[in-house]
């Protein structure tokens, strides 16, 4: 007699797991899953089990998958209603689960509260300040201690925040400060790392700057344009050079071509070789596009830094000098304040801005690949008080 012996599918054991946290309610409603390659690493798997399991959890109306957004968990009508664990804390990012660096630094955040044994669940708000807002209220309801949050709010609209705070909640943001909010910061101090970026243009030859910022009106933003000034102040004499803010673009077509608009007029009435300061090295990126499309030459025209350190700036045609941003440092920073504040709540929250490193590459005409690593500075801590 035969004997059927079942196949067992690769994917499997991902497809358990995942469905065993839904039904025990450690992965809820609105959560979202780790990117799928974090997910192949994690279950060591390939990328096509990984999306052929969940494919297989879609099919059973446990999650869904959007495109460039990454995978939630559905809301189901038999949901138990789960305590929420003092064990977790809550993490809201704005962009594309699937983005390098949005990755990376929930990678990173993982790794940090791991180690100081507490989990950690992921929410996306895509850029939506209203969706910010209620996930935020809907936490600070269920009594989750801790938030780590990307805020797309300006900073004077924060009153999300101060409610979530009065509830009993600890926060801590990345990168965009809310100064006169009682919560912890981590992040570059964005005001230097400009002076520094537009003087060593400056220093090295530029006669005109320009600086590419945001419309919004965000302490990073204020502080890139007063530290620019700055230099320009110190540097460049009468020049107060010129500084281009630009909308919020959902693509990068759309900010190309609205870079495009900006950028070219400009351009035409400059003498060369000017300094191009961009908040991000997208943008940096985009603009180097836009000058080679006028006819101008990087970095023989135009002298571009950005601020980041992405990959696609170091493989770009013309690799990007730019303004490292210490992600990981900065990871477990915000999860050791973030941890001490939750653990004893008489503790003042902390603003700890680190030192940008400059990472030179061609694009500012001053890369030496033999000096290189010596002219790079490594990145210091400088806590600033609350």
């Amino acid at each position: 007699m035969a004997v059927q012996i079942k196949k067992h599918r690769i994917y499997e054991s991902l497809v358990e797991d995942i469905r065993l946290q839904i039904n025990n309610g450690v992965l809820r409603a609105d959560n979202y899953l780790l990117p799928e390659y974090e997910l192949a690493r994690k279950y060591q798997m390939s990328s096509h089990a990984v999306r052929q399991g969940l494919a297989r959890l879609e099919e059973e109306g446990l999650i869904r998958r959007y495109q460039g957004r990454g995978t939630v968990v559905l809301s189901r009508q038999d949901e138990p209603e789960v305590a929420p664990t003092h064990q977790n804390v809550a993490v809201i990012f704005q962009g594309r689960v699937r983005d390098p660096s949005t990755a990376e630094d929930l990678d990173n955040l993982q790794q940090a509260f791991q180690v100081q044994g507490y989990g950690t669940t992921l929410y996306v708000a895509d850029r939506d300040p209203h969706k910010e807002a209620k996930i935020v209220h809907r936490l600070a309801a269920e009594g989750v201690p801790g938030l780590v949050l990307y805020s797309v709010h300006p900073s004077n609209s924060h009153a999300h925040l101060q409610s979530a705070i009065d509830s009993g909640m600890k926060i801590v943001v990345f990168d965009h400060d809310f100064p006169d909010l009682a919560c912890n910061f981590v992040g570059i101090d964005d005001q230097l790392a400009s002076y520094e970026a537009t003087e060593h243009l400056i220093r090295h030859g530029c006669r005109e700057m320009i600086l590419i910022n945001s419309q919004r009106n965000w302490t990073t933003h204020v502080l890139r344009e007063r530290g620019f000034s700055q230099a320009m102040e110190k540097w460049a004499g009468d020049s107060a050079g010129r500084v281009i803010r630009l909308p919020d673009c959902p693509t990068t077509d759309e900010l190309g071509e609205c870079l495009r608009r900006e950028l070219t007029p400009i351009l035409a009435g400059l003498q060369k070789p000017v300094g191009i300061v961009a908040w991000w090295d997208e943008v940096a990126l985009r603009a180097m596009k836009v000058l080679k499309e006028a006819g101008w030459s990087v970095p023989r025209d135009a002298k571009v830094v950005g601020f980041a350190n992405d990959l696609s700036g170091a493989m770009a045609e013309v690799p990007l000098t730019t303004m490292e941003i210490p992600r990981d440092q900065i990871a477990r920073l915000a999860a050791a304040s973030l941890v001490h504040q939750m653990r004893d709540p008489s503790l003042r929250p902390q603003r700890i801005r680190l030192k940008a490193r400059m990472i030179l590459r061609e694009s500012c005409g001053t890369y030496r690949p033999a000096i290189a690593d010596e002219m790079a500075e490594p990145s210091v801590l400088s806590p600033l008080s609350a």
